[in-house]
C-alpha cells in the first residue's frame, strides 16, 4: 500500500515537470528587475548559490497498527501459527549540510548533501505456538514474546532538488536521493517466537529515499522547508527491493519529518552597485532586463 502510494507521487511529479518544461519550450519572455529579485530560491548575481541549512527534526517507524496472523516454519506434519504486532516509536533527528544551485539543469534546482543522526525506536509483541498438520493439534505450550529494539546512526546524504512553485511565497518541493550511515549505538532486546530469527538491518545501512516538502519563503534571507522523508529502496542491506526494515519478526517503515531551515547568503559583488545613467540610478541587473525587454519588442 505504501509503495504504491508513493510511486503515484512520483509518477505525478514527472508528469508535471515534464508538462511544465513543454510549455516553456520555445518561449523566451523578458523577466522584469521586480520579478527577478523576488524569486523564491537564490539567484545570481544577487545571492550567491552555495550556503549552509539545518533541520531539526523526529523519526517513527511505521508499521500496522494490528496484530498480523502468520505461519512460519510449515512442512508437511507442522507448522508455527503466530500473531505478531510491531510497534514503532518517535525518535530524534538533527542534519546540517550544505546546498549548491543549479541554474543550468532542467529539471533539478539544487542539490544538497549533509550529515545527520537518526534513532529508530520500536517494538514487537508476539505470541505463537507449534501446531501438526492437518489435525492442528498443539504441539508445544504457546510462546508469548515480547522485544525491544533503539538504533542510533550517523548518516551521509545527498539529495537532488525540484521546485514547483505555487505561490508567491509557497512552493511544494519533490527531492529523491540516498543516504548511508553507520550505527554507533544498535540496541536490540527481548525476543520474538522461536521459530523466527532474530531480524534487524545490522549496523551498516543504504538507502535510496523520496521526500516531499513544503517551502516557505520567510522575512529575510532564509526559507523554511518542513518535510516528511521515507526510503524507496534499501540498498544495503538489500532484501529483494523492499523498502522498510526488518525487526524480530515484523517490518518498519522509517519516516523522518524534518524542519529546514535554509540560508541565502547575499553576494558581495559590484554588480550590486547602481549606476548613473540618463534615466537616473539604474542596478546592472535592471539595464540588461531593460536591454532585453526593447529586443523582444
Amino acid at each position: 500500500m505504501m509503495r504504491s502510494i508513493l510511486l503515484s507521487l512520483m509518477v505525478l511529479f514527472l508528469c508535471h515537470s515534464l508538462q511544465a518544461q513543454k510549455k516553456g519550450f520555445g518561449k523566451k519572455k523578458p523577466v522584469s528587475f521586480q520579478k527577478h529579485y523576488n524569486e523564491l530560491l537564490p539567484k545570481a548575481p544577487q545571492y550567491k548559490l552555495n550556503g549552509w541549512h539545518f533541520a531539526p527534526g523526529a523519526t517513527y517507524m511505521l508499521t500496522p497498527f494490528v496484530y498480523q496472523d502468520r505461519v512460519f516454519d510449515e512442512t508437511d506434519v507442522y507448522r508455527f501459527d503466530a500473531r505478531v504486532r510491531g510497534i514503532g516509536k518517535p525518535g530524534l533527528y538533527a542534519e546540517v549540510g550544505r546546498y549548491r544551485m543549479l541554474p543550468y539543469m532542467p529539471f533539478f534546482e539544487y542539490l544538497d548533501y549533509s550529515i545527520s543522526y537518526k534513532s529508530l525506536r520500536g517494538s514487537e509483541r508476539a505470541n505463537g505456538q507449534y501446531v501438526s498438520v492437518p489435525a492442528e493439534v498443539p504441539l508445544l505450550p504457546m510462546e508469548d514474546t515480547k522485544g525491544d529494539f533503539g538504533f542510533h546512526y550517523a548518516e551521509l546524504n545527498f539529495n537532488l532538488n525540484h521546485i514547483w512553485r505555487i505561490s508567491k511565497y509557497n512552493f511544494i518541493q519533490h527531492s529523491i536521493g540516498v543516504n548511508g550511515g553507520y550505527a554507533f549505538l544498535p540496541n536490540q532486546t527481548g525476543f520474538t517466537v522461536s521459530a523466527v530469527a532474530q531480524d534487524n538491518p545490522g549496523r551498516w545501512n543504504a538507502q535510496l529515499h523520496y521526500k516531499l516538502g513544503f517551502g516557505i519563503k520567510m522575512r529575510g534571507n532564509w526559507l523554511l522547508i518542513p518535510a516528511i522523508e521515507t526510503p524507496i529502496l534499501g540498498a544495503w542491506p538489500f532484501e529483494n527491493g523492499r523498502s522498510s526494515m526488518g525487526f524480530f519478526a515484523s517490518r518498519y517503515r522509517p519516516l523522518i519529518f524534518s524542519l529546514r531551515f535554509f540560508f541565502m547568503r547575499p553576494a558581495n559583488t559590484m554588480d550590486c552597485t547602481p549606476v548613473k545613467t540618463k534615466d537616473g540610478l539604474m542596478m546592472p541587473t535592471d539595464m540588461n532586463k531593460q536591454q532585453q525587454m526593447d529586443q523582444t519588442k
